[in-house]
């Protein structure tokens, strides 16, 4: 009997020490676990009162906690995307590893939730598909150590920030969700050309609106659609467009207003115009007025300065009939353009030729549509032309170079005739109201000539 009883004894020893050296004894394991489990379903379910209870006095405040839990400064919009995303949160834990000289254990646990950065979350058009889509892809996981003290009387977790913050990370202000309301991101509106809202014989209009720089920092922005009316007539409705950057611009030109739309002289027609700009969900963004109002024009008459041919050869032929273009043109950039190499002076070409073109340098915020005639003449006095049959018409705006915005006021004929070319720029689309003449010769030789 007293040997049994000391077998007995022998094996408990022997599992004791197994214990020791194998982990936390069977007691403290479970419990590390028990408080590691409880502990992640209260940070899952985010009572911050609750959370609380496992910092020390004074290491955290409730507003530090809460604003790991649920970011505040969200609108509506923003909050249902955030909320989406929480709604996933969830948890993976792995067994207890007992550390025996500092008397704690080390619970692994992965946190999921969805991945608010695939390509299905990014290509999302409302919050309804963006919540199905975080819902549909393998889920974004992010893992830490929950350390829990067994040293005293009860088990105690010693990171519980650092838990929290891995279980809420997509609420870091670089995961870049979405902004929410385009209202709350909205700077100001400027008419173009018009600052103070009042156009005068123009054919377009165009509003442009600003938003904040933080607005880019986003990864799904909502689109944009506007209506552009006159008085109570819509005359324009857009499709959605989506911003490139933090400004955008929404013009009314000749052909959306239709022929409707404009007055005898090509002009939109006078009144009060209204752009009313929302988001895709049609939340209001801004709305703004402008007025137009149209002035009766007189058709002037062309007048083209008579020069002989060495004149044209060693001279630029132009003149300005309009100080407003004049006062937002650099002349210095400004000449007949030689597109192939056959130019034989500085308002002279060769007679093989295949394009005339007038290249006009303005300021890069010139935006307005010039409308222009060319004309020919055997004679230099011009005094031969027909005003109402030039031999080419076309119209343009300026194009965008590295350094400079140019009109190219180019005209490739079928036949290159030598002889007088004028070239006849107007503001209007009607080609009443010159603002700039040009002229050049085609010589009857070839540039292969006249090099040699």
């Amino acid at each position: 009997m007293l040997k049994l009883h000391k077998a007995v004894i022998s094996v408990f020893l022997v599992l004791a020490v197994a214990a020791a050296f194998c982990g936390c004894s069977p007691d403290r394991s479970d419990e590390a676990k028990s408080l590691c489990e409880t502990f992640c379903e209260d940070v899952k379910a985010g009572n911050t009162e609750k959370l609380l209870t496992y910092f020390n006095y004074d290491e955290i405040s409730e507003n530090e906690l809460n604003e790991i839990i649920s970011r505040s400064g969200l609108n509506n919009e923003e909050a249902s995307f955030y909320q989406d995303i929480r709604e996933t949160v969830d948890y993976t834990s792995s067994e207890p590893v007992y550390d025996k000289e500092s008397k704690t254990c080390s619970v692994q646990v992965n946190w999921s939730f969805g991945d608010y950065l695939s390509d299905q979350a990014l290509m999302a058009q409302s919050e309804p598909e963006f919540k199905a889509a975080i819902n549909s892809v393998p889920a974004k996981t992010v893992s830490v150590d929950v350390k829990v003290d067994l040293s005293g009387e009860f088990a105690r977790i010693m990171n519980p920030k650092d838990v929290i913050e891995a279980a809420y990370s997509f609420n870091n202000a670089d995961s870049g969700v979405m902004p929410g309301l385009l209202s709350d991101y909205f700077i100001d509106g400027t008419w173009v050309l018009a600052p103070k809202g009042t156009y005068l014989n123009i054919d377009s209009i165009g509003l442009r609106i600003n938003f904040d720089k933080s607005l880019s920092d986003y990864r799904f922005v909502p689109g944009i659609v506007y209506t552009i009316a006159r008085g109570d007539e819509v005359l324009y409705s857009s499709d959605v467009v989506y911003l490139e950057n933090n400004t955008l611009r929404m013009d009314l030109n000749a052909e959306m207003a239709g022929s409707s739309g404009l007055n005898e002289d090509g002009f939109l027609v006078a009144g009060k115009y209204t752009v009313m700009v929302f988001d895709e969900h049609f939340n209001d963004i801004c709305s703004y007025n402008c007025e137009v109002m149209n002035e009766s024009l007189e058709k002037e008459i062309i007048e083209i300065k008579e020069y002989k041919k060495d004149y044209y050869l060693s001279n630029l032929v132009y003149e300005f009939k309009d100080s407003d273009l004049m006062a937002n043109s650099f002349v210095y950039k400004s000449g007949w353009w030689d597109y192939d190499g056959t130019s034989v002076g500085k308002s002279a070409f060769a007679s093989n030729t295949k394009t005339l073109g007038f290249s006009l340098a303005v300021s890069d915020t010139n935006e307005a549509e010039l409308y222009y005639d060319y004309y020919f003449c055997e004679k230099p006095d011009f005094k031969d032309i027909n005003e109402t049959e030039p031999v080419y018409s076309s119209s343009c705006k300026p194009s965008l170079y590295q350094d400079q915005a140019c009109y190219d006021l180019d005209f490739t004929p079928d036949e290159m005739k030598h002889g007088f070319y004028g070239l006849v720029v107007y503001s209007d689309p009607s080609r009443k109201h010159i603002v700039f003449t040009a002229a050049c010769i085609v010589v009857e030789e070839t540039s292969q000539d006249v090099l040699n």
